[in-house]
Formats: structure tokens, sequence, C-alpha cells
């Protein structure tokens, strides 16, 4: 007596790519299935990366107090922020 297997074996199909199951291999994966989501989400972190690196290295070397402005602060000689102006204009005025 003969017996024969009723289920079918699965045929493959075009190219069958095996991923591990790692953090690596999900990147590969969505880089191999989404290669533009994936691409656009590694140029917005380098961007994110670069904007917090810009506004770091502002506030390090005090990017608020620019040297020319759009308008004029007077400073008292006793403000802590009077050491830190770039090229002061000294003016006595006499009331």
């Amino acid at each position: 007596m003969v017996v024969f297997n009723m289920t079918p074996e699965p045929k493959e199909i075009g190219h069958q790519v095996k991923f591990s199951k790692s953090l690596i291999g999900l990147f590969k994966r969505g880089c191999w299935e989404i290669p533009e989501i994936m691409g656009s989400s590694c140029m917005a972190l380098i961007g994110i990366g670069l904007g917090i690196a810009g506004v770091y290295k502002y506030y390090k070397e005090d990017g608020d107090n620019k040297e020319y402005k759009q308008t004029y602060l007077i400073v008292r000689p006793s403000d802590p922020r009077a050491s830190k102006i770039i090229n002061p204009s000294y003016t006595e005025y006499k009331c």
C-alpha cells in the first residue's frame, strides 16, 4: 500500500532572504523591506544630533551676547553681565 502526503510542500517563489532575530537583523530587514524609510530615519537622527551639537556650542560660547545688536542695552557697571559685554561703549551721562 502506498501512502501519499496530502499536504503540498510550499513552493519557493522569488528570492528568499533570512535575517537573524537580533537588533542588527531587524535593522537589516528594515533596510531590505523599506529602504526609503530607514534612510530618511538615519538622516533625521543625524540632523537631530547636529542640531543638539549646534545648540550646545551656541550656549557654551555665550551665543546670546552679540557685539552688534538691533536694540541697545544699557547695563549698570555693578551688573554681573557687564563683565561679559564685548566691545562696550562707555558714556558718561550727567543728570
